[in-house]
């Protein structure tokens, strides 16, 4: 009861409120703070999972440059302990030479025993292997360096680290006898393994820094990858500029997503992932499941809402629109007022009774008037078909008649009788007007008694061939619609002609249209009254026929159009001296059908 009670409260103070207030609280509830909560989340869960996956591509990115070095070491650190475990050295670089042709001599025959060319093909990365001593005989040149010599590596940082095996990155600018000053990386070991030999001895390999980089491109990586010492660049993906200069520094522009320390062989150093911006489209489209998820739950609270928003207009408005939907002329009643409320549509429903009231008012005296027009609207019509049918009668009785007379005066008696019967049956055809339209096989049977009674006049002279299609025998047409053609080829198309003259009528079906054709092979007609005719014939009107030229098919042609709603549409073809050929095309449902023939006027 409680609950009525509020809910009644909460409805009565929608409806006083306005339409605009409503919508804004529709956005609000239903749209703004939701968008605002989900969105929230949706982004934020879709950044947390974004981050750990592109967190993953970074780390594998970083793994593959951290065996890629690693296996370069690798590869120094194996020919370093070959000559770390052969005592041959030892003894040969803490031995006394007495000069230095001496020192060469035997370097000489020690390379051919022990150190080869390094050859490891196009894709190693090893250089050259150099043997250090503090024997002052050892001349510099070649794998043979005094310890003394070397400035860019320190024995006492050597002696200090708590790594047997140590990496140096340099830039050699003072060493000696380098026609080239290039970046290097040296792996670096002590020779200490025999501990009577008392002088300080090391072994060290130099990196092809060129190899190392073209390595480093053929990985093709997502993103960009430094290899740094503290903020010296030691490797990089993109390359550096080139290594014929010194190591480049970390800038403040490197946008570092992944930093990974990586301690080898003595050297801290730390892998750096430049990380890319989030891709969104991307993150939604993976993600599409959770987002629909979500707008489905937003949904929730806007049906809430719109359950009191129906009540308080939507309802309104449905007895509104019925109220349109069930006025007529006889039933036009109001709208009960009760709970209207005081809004727009309060005042709408208001505003809509004062309508019926006036409206009703309107009718009472508009009604009556409005259907006497109408009546004397449709007499005027009607007088109009009147006056067309007046004119059609005579006019062929006319005809008949001077047939008559004619075949009289050239013959005796003995065929009147005949051609009088098939006049009378013209005559009880169509003298009588109760109904405009006939089927068109009464208009066919009305042609073939017509052109009979010509063949009197015109004897052998007059031949005709009629066609009608089965499905087409039903429609109706105006009375004397096709017999107006065809007497129009007979009378004018054989005047002159001394040949024999063919009239041929068909009737069919040419997809939804009903077709009617009247071809003659009479006198035929010029080019201008041909293209006259043709569009007095499609767009005639009452005037023209009041004229009295071309009286017959004009008149044909209005009630035709008149009795399809304008669709009828005529085409003439002539040729002066060959013929003319008429097409009247009717769509075939705007023409009536009848089963029952007996109700056509016949």
């Amino acid at each position: 009861m409680q609950s009525k009670k509020i809910s009644n409260i909460l409805y009565r103070w929608l409806n006083d409120l306005s339409i605009r207030n409503k919508l804004i609280l529709v956005y609000v509830i239903c749209m703004f703070i939701p968008l605002i909560l989900t969105d929230s989340v949706v982004f934020g869960l879709l950044e947390y999972y974004e981050q750990r996956e592109e967190e993953y591509r970074m780390r594998s990115a970083a793994d593959s440059v951290r065996y890629l070095v690693n296996s370069s070491f690798d590869e120094a650190v194996t020919a370093i302990n070959k000559i770390y475990l052969d005592e041959d050295v030892y003894k040969f670089l803490d031995q006394t030479f007495e000069s230095d042709y001496d020192f060469y001599e035997k370097r000489f025959r020690f390379n051919e025993k022990k150190i080869k060319p390094l050859d490891g093909g196009r894709e190693s990365v090893l250089s050259s292997i150099i043997l250090c001593s503090d024997n002052a005989g050892i001349v510099n040149g070649g794998n043979f360096y005094n310890l003394k010599d070397i400035k860019y590596i320190s024995w006492e940082d050597l002696q200090a680290s708590k790594s047997s095996i140590v990496v140096f990155f340099y830039y050699p600018k003072d060493e000696i006898n380098n026609s080239s000053q290039k970046k290097k990386v040296a792996v670096i070991r002590m020779l200490d393994h025999y501990s009577w030999y008392h002088r300080n001895m090391m072994v060290y390999v130099d990196l092809d820094f060129s190899v190392l980089q073209r390595k480093m491109k053929a990985m093709t990586f997502e993103y960009s990858i430094y290899l740094c010492e503290g903020d010296r660049i030691l490797l990089s993906s993109p390359l550096q500029k080139s290594i014929n200069m010194d190591y480049e520094t970390l800038g403040d522009d490197v946008n570092i997503g992944l930093e990974v320390p990586w301690n080898v062989y003595g050297r801290n150093l730390r892998i750096i992932v430049s990380g890319n911006e989030s891709n969104f489209k991307k993150i939604f489209k993976d993600h599409a499941v959770i987002i629909i998820l979500l707008i489905m739950l937003n949904l929730l609270a806007p049906i809430v809402v719109i359950r009191f928003m129906n009540k308080s207009f939507a309802m309104r408005l449905y007895r509104i629109s019925r109220a349109f939907d069930e006025a007529d002329i006889d039933n036009n009643q109001g709208i009960n007022e009760e709970n209207a409320g005081n809004d727009e549509i309060g005042l709408l429903i208001r505003g809509y009774n004062r309508m019926v009231e006036r409206q009703s008012t309107l009718i009472r005296t508009n009604y009556t008037a409005r259907l006497e027009r109408q009546e004397m609207e449709l007499a005027r019509q009607t007088a109009e078909l009147s006056a067309l049918h007046s004119q059609i009668n005579p006019h062929f009785l006319f005809n008949m008649l001077e047939n008559i007379r004619m075949r009289s005066v050239i013959k005796s008696e003995k065929e009147t009788a005949s051609m009088i019967e098939k006049l009378a049956t013209l005559i009880r055809q169509n003298v009588s007007w109760s109904t405009d339209d006939s089927t068109i096989e009464d208009e066919i049977s009305f042609i073939k008694s017509y052109l009979e009674l010509q063949k009197y006049r015109f004897g052998e002279k007059l031949k005709f061939e009629i066609s009608v299609r089965d499905d087409c025998k039903d429609f109706l047409v105006p009375k004397l619609t096709l017999v107006t053609f065809v007497e129009n080829a007979c009378i004018h198309g054989m005047e002159g002609k001394t040949a024999a003259c063919y009239i041929y009528v068909r009737v069919y079906r040419n997809e939804e249209s009903l077709v009617m054709e009247i071809e003659d092979t009479g006198s035929g007609m010029l080019d201008e009254e041909v293209m006259y005719l043709n569009d007095k014939m499609n767009n005639c009107t009452l005037e023209d026929v009041k004229k009295g030229s071309h009286v017959g098919m004009l008149n044909a042609c209005l009630r035709l159009r008149m009795s399809t709603d304008l669709t009828a549409r005529f085409g003439l073809e002539s040729e002066k001296g060959v013929g003319t050929y008429i097409t009247i095309t009717v769509p075939a449902d705007r023409l009536k059908k009848y089963d029952d023939k007996s109700d056509v006027g016949r």
